[in-house]
């Protein structure tokens, strides 16, 4: 299974906000060493402040400082824990080249665990960016006993990345300190000195662990351009340009909502038993939910020690806690009743469905304490986590030391147990964060629905909660023991409210039908009229004076290809686009080349998606698909229950709006629509709000979403006989959009025939 990645728009701001750090950089053609910044401190700190003000964050007084790198720039990006902060700064490093032509970066990280997953991450994500950028980023992590990489590193074509953990160059033992010695195997010169001569890009990926001042003095060694420092959890602060909290990441739906199961009451072994009985419950009650839908559930147990797992005094070599889970797990399962659920548990052994993740001992082969910096018992969970993810794969239990706090971000871990205590707030956050990644069902395609962490603590709700939240807003965070899922009630059996499901579940197809030469009109048409590309600009400032040049960019890009990547149309579309403009449009590409084609490729993406809003047809066919499943999500039960909704309470945020339909005497019935369900586009399902039964007619709300999407969504719903308003979503009163067309266009997943471009 290979893990899909969108171009998200959370993402892509975090990733502007360092980029526009360096606004009038001029950019100058990748070569063996990074060109100096040539920005005056006045001219960059402007542009930090630009970007601070459009955030909301607060302004810098001056440039900050640091020991890593005293003269250069050091900026900070904060997000929170399985928003993609790896894939983000990825992203960063080849707009970077992009738009300055910087090509040499180092990725310091704190140890192995961190290593390996950013080695990972970039190998998943490079087919993914070269259908963006035209090109991969050569990466490699460094090795002493490999220095032939560091050649290609200094000399190579391309983006060079290498991967570097802090002992590899902060540590005191021989084989570390040969990165600082003439080697004779690398022609009398030091590591070190190839590295710095590179002016790299310097990205440190989890800071808070690199802050100690040894730490900043050996990367000063590096002679950095700029440092960026990534983290959920900044300790030292210098000039903050993005911040995406717990808060925000939860408001936006980018992580899991937490619920907390506090196990008090209890001592020693009693209440550790317990724990893991409540893991194994709140694991099968989530499996029963989403394996259907394909979805592989995870549950993480953290241990303070490998013998509680493993114990090698013992003839079956299991130690306490696993014991104990496999005793659990035996009983809770034997009460599960007949049906594909059951046989699926039957298909899978008990001793396959735990593992036990540690650091290993060379000379022995055994599982010991440490902070892993062995990653060889570690390729299933750091290296292959597609496999991990797969149905096929049995193991669904994980049992693990603190090491795998950073470093290794499963999406589908949906229960944690913390069999160890954990004083340390920010420990604790890293540890949860594991969780916090939205899941994916076996197509790698992120689900809507289900994404909730319940994570196993022996302390009290309210002490976790607040100890995790001391640091910063985490989102929501719901007392687990009192979360329930609902069954449908008697309204959902009333005839009106099954006719209306009955329209709504029918089977649709569509059929999008125009010729190329229509698109190629619009488009140009619309480059024509509305496409402004402003030239380059230089400020050149001394002794209170300023001149300001303009001139021509000199860059050399594949114009077609680059348009043709960001709007999924073929080049020789683009090219008639292109061919068809004014002179005067045309020559608007030197000014900003960047520019140009970002602002095209919006404007085409605009047209192609409002062309495709108003000849989509949508036909009924032959089936239907379920929508409502017989219990709905978990949820906390609020005031008295909803007295015409199909279940008895919705969510927190939905209540408001529920309470709302309730009381008005014109609605029959209502539904929350699951968020799985969608309404199928050309550019994308429409994930909409509610379904509102009247006496004279059937309402579906809309979502949020762009407005040519809606005009399909509308469409489907009128070939269904069901109306569609985009009056009212769930959370908010919002103005009517215009039935045509936005920009932007997703992928098809609905079977109609391929348009003609």
């Amino acid at each position: 299974m290979r893990l899909q990645f969108t171009v998200q728009e959370f993402q892509t701001e975090a990733v502007a906000a360092v980029v526009d750090c360096f606004a009038g950089q001029p950019r100058c053609d990748p070569g063996t060493r990074n060109a100096p910044i040539r920005l005056s401190p006045a001219h960059l700190l402007a542009n930090v402040r630009a970007v601070q003000d459009r955030a909301g964050l607060p302004p810098s007084a001056a440039l900050a400082g640091s020991a890593a790198a005293p003269d250069a720039p050091h900026l900070d990006v904060e997000m929170e824990t399985g928003t993609g902060k790896t894939y983000v700064y990825i992203k960063t490093i080849m707009e970077l080249n992009r738009r300055y032509g910087w090509s040499r970066f180092i990725v310091v990280v704190p140890g192995v665990a961190v290593r390996e997953g950013v080695r990972k991450a970039f190998e998943i994500t490079a087919e993914h960016f070269q259908q963006t950028y035209g090109t991969r980023v050569r990466h490699f992590t460094y090795d002493s006993t490999a220095l032939h990489e560091l050649e290609r590193f200094r000399s190579g074509a391309g983006i060079q990345v290498m991967v570097i953990n802090l002992q590899a160059f902060n540590s005191a033992t021989r084989e570390n300190r040969r990165i600082y010695e003439e080697l004779d195997g690398f022609q009398s010169r030091r590591p070190i000195d190839v590295i710095s001569a590179a002016r790299p890009v310097v990205v440190v990926d989890e800071p808070q662990r690199i802050g100690a001042a040894r730490a900043l003095e050996s990367l000063s060694r590096f002679d950095p351009l700029m440092v960026l420092r990534y983290s959920a959890t900044h300790r030292v602060r210098h000039d903050l340009v993005h911040r995406l909290d717990g808060r925000a990441a939860y408001q936006q739906k980018l992580v899991k909502r937490i619920a907390v199961v506090g196990v008090e009451g209890a001592a020693g072994t009693a209440r550790r038993r317990i724990q893991i009985r409540e893991v194994i419950r709140a694991h099968l009650d989530k499996e029963r939910e989403l394996a259907p839908r394909g979805v592989k559930v995870l549950s993480l147990f953290f241990i303070d020690q490998v013998v509680r797992y493993r114990d090698y005094g013992r003839a079956d070599l299991l130690g306490e806690y696993a014991r104990i889970f496999i005793e659990e797990y035996r009983a809770l399962t034997a009460a599960e009743p007949d049906g594909p659920y059951r046989r699926y548990l039957a298909g899978i052994p008990v001793e396959r469905t735990h593992q036990g993740y540690f650091a290993i001992d060379r000379r022995t082969g055994r599982m010991i304490d440490g902070d892993s910096s062995d990653v060889d018992a570690y390729d299933l969970i750091l290296r292959d986590r597609e496999r991990l993810l797969s149905l096929d794969e049995p193991v669904r239990f994980v049992f693990s030391h603190s090491a795998l706090r950073e470093g290794w971000d499963n999406p589908n871990v949906f229960v944690m147990g913390m069999l160890k205590s954990s004083a340390n707030v920010v420990s604790r956050r890293q540890e949860v964060g594991r969780g916090l990644r939205l899941a994916v069902d076996q197509r790698g395609e992120r689900i809507t629905e289900g994404n909730e962490l319940t994570v196993v603590t022996d302390e009290s709700y309210t002490s976790f909660v607040t100890a995790l939240q001391k640091e910063g807003a985490t989102g929501t965070i719901a007392d687990g023991r009192l979360l329930r899922r609902f069954p449908l009630n008697d309204n959902s059996r009333l005839p009106a409210f099954q006719a209306a499901l009955a329209r709504l579940e029918r089977e649709t197809v569509f059929r999008v039908e125009f010729d190329s030469a229509t698109l190629v009109s619009r488009c140009v048409a619309a480059l024509d009229d509305q496409l402004v590309v402003a030239p380059l600009e230089v400020t050149v400032r001394s002794s209170g004076h300023h001149r300001t040049y303009t001139f021509e960019s000199d860059i050399s890009l594949d114009l077609v290809r680059e348009v043709a990547g960001r709007t999924a149309l073929t080049r020789r579309t683009v090219s008639a686009i292109l061919a068809g403009l004014d002179p005067e449009t045309f020559a608007l590409y030197p000014n900003d080349p960047d520019r140009f084609i970002a602002s095209a490729a919006a404007l085409i993406n605009a047209e192609k998606s409002g062309l495709i809003a108003r000849e989509v047809v949508y036909r009924v066919v032959p089936g239907h698909r379920g929508i409502l499943p017989d219990r709905g999500p978990r949820v906390q039960a609020g005031r008295a229950p909803l007295s015409k909704h199909v279940y008895d309470h919705v969510s927190s945020g939905d209540d408001p709006f529920a309470r709302e339909l309730d009381a008005r005497d014109d609605v029959l019935v209502y539904a929350r629509l699951p968020a799985g369900f969608t309404i199928p586009t050309p550019l994308g399902g429409h994930h909409p709000g509610w379904l509102i039964v009247h006496a004279d007619r059937v309402v579906v709300t809309a979502g949020r979403d762009d407005p040519a999407r809606l005009a399909c969504a509308r469409r489907c719903c009128e070939a269904l006989g069901v109306d569609f308003t985009d009056a009212v979503t769930a959370e908010v009163l919002v103005p009517s959009l215009p039935p045509v067309p936005g920009c932007g266009a997703a992928a098809r997943r609905s079977p109609a025939r391929r348009p003609p471009w």
